[in-house]
Order: structure tokens, then C-alpha cells, then sequence
């Protein structure tokens, strides 16, 4: 598969906003959490590069990546890596979120997406990685366990009135893993 997981750059305005159309009609944090209407391409690349440095967030928050999913060019899916977790993150959110836009789902792109994900974390020392998602979200657990991830039990999210599925997954010793393979 020819996905590229990886960091925006200057080069990437264009496919930005055109992969934001794909997500018309969708709660917008699917594709990003930073980005606001009128905000230049520079001054949404300076705050992902803020966002990765615990001195430059707020305190409520933890350093993280957001990475992009290209093939060929245009943003199919992004994946954000939270660094550390505090302890709402640690209830629900995990490490890393991903979201594939509703015109490229069902090509493989959410695996792909995972599995280099999960090498990125790998790089930045994560040993022990906690993924939440709905429970109801049957694409997604399905993912998470066939990289290797542990259900460790079901919660109730008053917040969101749905069950949620908290899985870990191993990175320390990664012989073995799919994940590990290209």
C-alpha cells in the first residue's frame, strides 16, 4: 500500500483544505482539532508544532502529533498521537485517535493507518499504549485487536450515554507484532 503517514508541511495546504471536503456535514475534529476558518496554513503548522512540546500547551493538556495519511498526494485519514496520558485521557482517548474520511473507508486505510501509528509511537518510547474507542464501533475494536490489543475491560461515558472499550497494546518487545513488519 502507498499510504505515507506523516506531519503536514508547507507544501500540503492544498490537500489540507480539500481533504477538510471530504468531511462536509461530519463533526470537523474527525480530520483536525487546531485548524479554524481563516487561519493561515503557517499559523496551523506553528500550533501542531506547539502542540508537541509540553512547554508551549496548557497545562490541562498533554504534548501531541498529528499526523496525516496521503495516498497519491490527497488526505485520506489522520491519526493523532497523545505522548503521555492524564487522567482523562486515561478513562477515554488513549493515545492515539485516527479517522479515515467516509469517501475512503472500507479500502484498508484505517489498518494501514494503525499499524504505522503504532511504529510512530514505538519511536517516541511509548512502551505501554492504551486505545479506547465506542463499543459500538465494531470497525475500530476489530483493528485495534488484530494489532495485538488486550481488552482490558468496558466503561459507561455518562458523557457520551455509550460504552467504552479500553485495549492496550505492547510496544516494548515488538518481534512478533504485524505491526513491526513493512
Amino acid at each position: 500500500m502507498n499510504l505515507i503517514l506523516r506531519e503536514l508541511t508547507k507544501q500540503d495546504e492544498a490537500a489540507f483544505l480539500k481533504g477538510m471536503e471530504d468531511w462536509k456535514g461530519e463533526d470537523l475534529t474527525w480530520y483536525t482539532f487546531e485548524w479554524k476558518p481563516g487561519m493561515s496554513h503557517e499559523e496551523h503548522l506553528q500550533i501542531l508544532e506547539n502542540a508537541k512540546d509540553a512547554n508551549k500547551i496548557p497545562p490541562n493538556r498533554v504534548p501531541s502529533s498529528m499526523l496525516y495519511a496521503f495516498v497519491n498526494g490527497e488526505i485520506v485519514g489522520r491519526l493523532n498521537i497523545r505522548h503521555s496520558l492524564n487522567a482523562y485521557l486515561l478513562e477515554r482517548g488513549g493515545h492515539i485517535g485516527y479517522a479515515v474520511s467516509p469517501r475512503h473507508r472500507q479500502k484498508g486505510y484505517a489498518s494501514e493507518i494503525f499499524r504505522q501509528g503504532l511504529q510512530y509511537c514505538q519511536k517516541l518510547g511509548i512502551e505501554k499504549l492504551l486505545i479506547t474507542c465506542a463499543d459500538h464501533n465494531v470497525p475500530s475494536w476489530r483493528i485495534i485487536e488484530k494489532f495485538g490489543g488486550a481488552l482490558e475491560n468496558r466503561i459507561f461515558d455518562d458523557k457520551k450515554n455509550e460504552f467504552v472499550r479500553r485495549y492496550w497494546i505492547d510496544l516494548a518487545d515488538a518481534k512478533g507484532h504485524p505491526f513491526s513488519a513493512v
